[in-house]
């Protein structure tokens, strides 16, 4: 009983010891002395909080959609259409998945009068928002009395009293050099110009009157309604009573309303959480990987002071405790300072992607408490874990190494052996990254970024956990690499890389993460979207394309076709929807892509081989498929199916013909004037022309002679109508590029890092070598030889971990194992690579042997 007493007593003692309070100005001492060196982990952790908070903003961003309306800024409440669409399950339910629609989700009249019934409701206002062609560009048009709503108090003239009439605001009428009483040419009829409403910053707008705007709509049904309340009533629950009463409809209030006037703003949700979210991931994943190999790193070379710690009498918990203590010291001064670096970075990259089109001008940015507290805690969280997982071998730590001479780490804490553990994760990963690969492989092309991007994120760990074994494996094959630099100093250069493997393997494993990420997501996005790109103008015929800024009527389609030299013509309309019955599962993430086209004139501007039925049927409320997908849905000519239209409207359709399409690129085809209905814009805006070949050059320039009367016309050719097949694509393509950009910056920080410490922590060792005989430039000479051989290994298992992304891409998109790979991307990486290692390496070495031996040692004992 006395020696379970006395061991209690001895365990009590040792965690006092071990929590004792007099560590901390070790601690304090310790960062002091080792400030350069920490602070490579201080911009490791500054730069990973600013881009946490980058995401994060980015995701509440999407979260809150604040846009502070323009035009309807009197309205405290404006309807609009659910912007998003609901899933069905294979029985017609709803289901919990939703989806953006693709179109402006328009409102049924009817519900103005349900709104205007409800306890507290002044009136509800229709809105009308119409694209209207200009002789300046493209224009927003409103219905008159929704002026009242915004800033638009007349200031000149009469408000519109015919049909013939507008109102404009001063910016346009600057615009068009008009004034009340003068006519404007605009793409539907000539209007005359009753007055000037609003200030000078109003928005850019012309008013009809309320029937012409009807009339324009098309089928009368408003963009938005404005919700009028009663002097004191209760906005908040006039809100819910709307919200409960009128199915399909979004409600919004306060800095939401923006939503109304721009429908991008809705459809933004998706993008800039998705965004937010992925790119989160990516930078705490590098954050987790740098880190841990910057702490693994300072850990080997600080063996002989770990030592002397054990030695005077501290614990392996104490001396890993040490260690943790000065990293999350120095991690939590960089995070705060990049939160204050966080917020500028912030809003330059969302004036980028606002700037270029990728999100909305409407769309603010918000910053707002939650995505500070999640960088912070997300930050400091994955460094802790990195330090406690890295600071590991101070367990192992004997105090009989502090008698060791050699500057090499001893067997217990710098041991260059893979652990068990780290095997075990290792090759998990490893598999993980070849599972991913494969499924990639095998998914439709249009989705293998889904998987071909976490095949990266895999094989970049993988990489990060095995890097020692890998870096030993290796370098028996670089051998000769070695000799052509060195010569016969060569195998001193491959000796000291082998018995070094567990520091230089963090050399290795952050050059892998800027070549793997870098070449692994910029180059499988490329070869996808040259895909996409080839598979879908290899379905279009026709030779040049009419840009119809204000909408072709059956007129001016009429009109072109009969332009000499010009074989067919065929309006031209894409948008989105979805096949509803019977069930169709191959679209259940993304809408089908869908084109509307003039029914005389589609086998002459397309390519498609038509296999049953007729496209010259495609008329009234008709729909051509893909044979396969006919096939899988058991649907042939003249059966019925429902879909449901881009701006959320359904109907039944009649099968008209099947045609064979590129497997993993299929559209389906609609009367254009069916489709054209259904878009935001209301109008066909644009033409397909396919032309005789005898003289193309004439016929294009008789064109032009013939559109001159239609204000914003212009004729593209093959390339331009490219463009318009592709407009969506190359905007995701720069949000990711600019993602991958940011990221492929922060691993090349920690590359400098990471190489800069591997050699200045070298002084005594180097010294030593001088003073053993060897000369300045022998000494230079092997350096340098090491580190190409530890570039040479990172960007190896680089290329090696991107592979497990191009190869399934290129399969996936081409059916081959071969693609021509975009070499350029590829080469400006290695590049770039080698623009950060040559100088650093240069540099250190040079800082390294500034001083002569004796001093060195001098210092370093």
């Amino acid at each position: 009983m006395a020696a379970g007493t006395e061991r209690r007593t001895a365990t009590a003692r040792r965690t006092e010891r071990e929590r004792n309070p007099m560590m901390w100005p070790l601690v304090l001492s310790g960062v002091r002395r080792r400030l350069a060196a920490l602070s490579a982990i201080f911009m490791a952790a500054m730069l990973g909080a600013a881009l946490v908070l980058l995401s994060g903003s980015l995701f509440e961003t999407g979260i809150r959609l604040a846009a502070p309306p323009k035009r309807l800024t009197s309205a405290p409440i404006v309807l609009i259409g659910e912007p998003s669409y609901r899933m069905l399950d294979e029985r017609g339910r709803p289901t919990t998945d939703y989806r953006p629609y693709p179109e402006r989700h328009r409102l049924d009249p009817a519900v103005i009068g349900t709104t205007a019934r409800i306890d507290g409701v002044a009136a509800g206002v229709p809105v009308f928002l119409l694209s209207v062609a200009g002789p300046t560009g493209t224009l927003t048009g409103q219905n008159w009395t929704s002026a009242a709503l915004g800033p638009f108090a007349l200031t000149e003239g009469g408000k519109p009293a015919a049909d013939d009439e507008i109102v404009v605001t001063p910016a346009l009428a600057r615009r068009l050099r008009t004034a009340p009483g003068d006519t404007v040419r605009l793409a539907d009829a000539t209007y005359r110009v009753a007055g000037i409403a609003g200030d000078p910053d109003s928005p850019v707008t012309l008013f009809f009157t309320d029937t012409r705007a009807t009339a324009l709509s098309g089928d009368g049904r408003p963009d938005a309604v404005a919700v009028l309340p009663d002097p004191g009533a209760d906005i908040d629950r006039i809100t819910a009573r709307i919200a409960a009463s009128a199915d399909g409809v979004r409600v919004l209030t306060g800095d939401q309303r923006g939503a109304a006037e721009d429908p991008a703003v809705a459809a933004s949700r998706t993008s800039t959480i998705v965004i937010g979210a992925v790119f989160g991931g990516i930078v705490l994943v590098v954050l987790a990987t740098v880190v841990s190999a910057l702490i693994s790193l300072s850990v080997r070379q600080r063996s002989r002071e770990i030592s002397l710690l054990r030695a005077s009498g501290a614990t392996g918990r104490q001396a890993r405790r040490l260690i943790v203590a000065e990293t999350m010291i120095v991690s939590l001064a960089g995070v705060l300072t990049g939160l204050v670096l966080g917020v500028p970075l912030t809003t330059l990259v969302f004036t980028l992607l606002t700037g270029n089109g990728i999100v909305p001008d409407m769309l603010s940015l918000s910053i707002g408490p939650l995505p500070f507290a999640v960088a912070t805690a997300t930050t400091l969280l994955v460094t802790w874990t990195a330090a406690r997982v890295a600071a590991r071998p101070a367990l192992r730590a004997r105090a009989i190494d502090a008698l060791r001479e050699a500057d090499l780490p001893s067997s217990r804490v710098g041991s260059s052996r893979v652990g068990p553990l780290r095997w075990i994760l290792g090759v998990l990963f490893a598999l993980g990254t070849v599972a991913l690969a494969v499924l990639t492989s095998l998914m439709s092309p249009a989705l293998t970024s889904a998987t071909s991007g976490p095949a990266v994120l895999t094989g970049s760990i993988a990489v990060a956990l095995l890097a020692p074994a890998v870096l030993r494996a290796v370098l028996p094959l670089l051998r000769g690499v070695a000799r052509l630099r060195a010569g016969s100093l060569a195998g001193l250069a491959v000796h000291n890389t082998r018995a070094r493997a567990a520091e230089t393997a963090t050399v290795v494993t952050s050059i892998a993460l800027v070549v793997g990420i870098g070449a692994g997501n910029l180059v499988a996005q490329s070869i996808q979207l040259q895909a996409q790109r080839d598979a879908s103008i290899a379905s279009i015929r026709a030779d040049l394309v009419v840009q119809v800024p204000g909408g072709a009527d059956e007129k001016l389609i009429h009109q072109v076709s009969t332009v000499e030299g010009v074989e067919a013509a065929s309006a031209f309309v894409t948008s989105g929807g979805w096949i509803e019955h019977p069930y169709d599962p191959s679209h259940r993430d993304r809408p089908w892509p869908v084109r509307g086209v003039t029914a005389d004139a589609a086998t002459k501007v397309l390519t498609t081989p038509v296999v049953t039925g007729s496209l010259s049927g495609l008329t009234g409320d008709t729909i051509a498929l893909p044979q396969a997908t006919a096939e899988t849905l058991a649907l042939a000519v003249g059966d019925t199916l429902t879909f449901r239209f881009g701006d959320g409207a359904s109907a039944p359709l009649r099968l008209v013909a099947t045609y064979a399409d590129r497997s993993g690129y299929e559209t389906l085809l609609l009367p254009h004037r069916l489709l054209a209905a259904h878009t935001s814009s209301r109008h066909v805006p644009q033409l397909l022309i396919t032309v005789h070949p005898e003289n193309p050059g004439e016929t294009r320039q008789a064109l032009l002679s013939a559109l001159a009367g239609t204000p914003g016309t212009t004729v593209g050719d093959r390339t331009a109508i490219e463009t318009v097949l592709n407009q969506g694509a190359g905007v995701q393509g720069t949000v990711n590029s600019l993602m991958v950009a940011i990221t492929i910056a922060y691993a090349a920080i920690a590359v400098v890092n990471t190489l800069g410490i591997s050699i200045l922590t070298r002084r005594r060792e180097l010294a030593l070598l001088r003073l053993s005989g060897a000369t300045r430039r022998q000494v230079r000479t092997t350096l340098t030889t090491e580190i190409l051989l530890l570039t040479t290994t990172g960007i190896t298992a680089g290329l090696i971990v991107a592979a497990a992304a191009i190869i399934p891409t290129t399969t996936a998109t081409s059916g081959t194992l071969l693609h021509p790979t975009p070499i350029l991307t590829v080469l400006s990486l290695l590049a770039v690579v080698t623009s950060l290692i040559i100088p650093v390496t240069l540099a250190a070495t040079h800082q390294a042997m500034r001083k002569t031996p004796a001093e060195t040692l001098a210092i370093s004992t």
